[in-house]
């Protein structure tokens, strides 16, 4: 998917037009070899984007993922914290369980 990005596509555009300029294809940019060449630098191009495009999302997931915690506190280490704190919301009275 991130190889059919506008920018993905926007760039094999590019590596397609360089390829067929280069100086042993002018004089006949549209034959086999210089398509075939030109086809061949866009799909790599392409393939170059989609990667840049993937690494930055995976930076963005890891960024997100550090700012939270990477697992919940286990019942052990809430405990200390819940057993300061009174059952009812500080009513008086007995507590049914």
């Amino acid at each position: 998917m991130l190889g059919r990005t506008q920018e993905a596509e926007a760039e094999a555009r590019r590596a397609f037009r360089s390829e067929q300029r280069r100086p042993w294809f002018r004089h006949n940019p549209a034959g086999a070899d210089a398509v075939a060449a030109a086809a061949k630098a866009a799909d790599t191009a392409r393939e170059r984007v989609a990667e840049y495009l993937l690494a930055a999302r995976l930076e963005q997931l890891h960024e997100r993922s550090a700012a939270r915690p990477a697992r919940p506190a286990s019942g052990t280490e809430r405990l200390p914290g819940l057993a300061g704190r009174p059952l009812d919301g500080g009513a008086g009275g007995v507590v049914v369980a």
